[in-house]
């Protein structure tokens, strides 16, 4: 997980807000505004998953509401906060796609955290370790999560810290790398 630092909120959501004060993210006339603000968010992130870190596209990503803005214990009016939604891949085993609506705010690490990153660390196996609540609510250790972040480490394993500086940790068009947050702590721990 990185910490992902969110931008003011886009004058179209603004705007949305301003004329339709009691609508919210499911109302149809909101439906033409999410491709726009997952766009948007997908910018914001770097092209990566909030949760996984994962690369994304328009096509591989949806609006998640960290808070969830469906019924439950937790359902949030929040449902067009832009402090309350990020870009999260599409898999339906990890990530936005498994937290579903559950989240307890006491327990959840978010990527908004400023502390985000220093909750988790990695393992050779490409497991990751940490606040056992988000790792297990986000199925952050499913197989092909841990073969990638196993695949990237081996990649960095041999090489110093300046050229994993210059060659993985630079922003390519404006996006990171995949799985920039296992790169970022591999170049710390060196």
């Amino acid at each position: 997980m990185l910490h992902i630092q969110k931008r003011e909120e886009p004058q179209f959501l603004t705007d949305f807000k301003k004329k339709y004060p009691k609508k919210d993210y499911d109302s149809e006339e909101f439906a033409s505004h999410r491709p726009v603000l997952k766009s948007g968010l997908i910018e914001e992130q770097k092209g990566l998953c909030a949760y996984c870190c994962g690369r994304i596209t328009d096509d591989k990503a949806h609006n998640e509401h960290i808070e969830p803005r469906n019924p439950g214990k937790y359902a949030s009016k929040r449902s067009l906060d832009y402090t309350n939604i990020i870009a999260s891949c599409n898999n339906p085993e990890t990530c936005g796609n498994k937290k579903e609506n559950q989240y307890d705010p006491q327990k959840f690490v978010s990527p908004l955290d400023e502390d985000c990153e220093e909750k988790f660390t990695y393992h050779g196996d490409g497991k990751i370790v940490g606040d056992k609540y988000t790792i297990d609510l986000l199925n952050l250790n499913a197989y092909e999560l841990r073969n990638a972040r196993k695949s990237v480490m081996k990649k960095l394993q041999f090489l110093d810290k300046e050229t994993i500086e210059m060659c993985y940790m630079n922003e390519e068009d404006g996006k990171y790398q995949a799985y920039y947050n296992v790169i970022k702590w591999f170049w710390k721990t060196m």
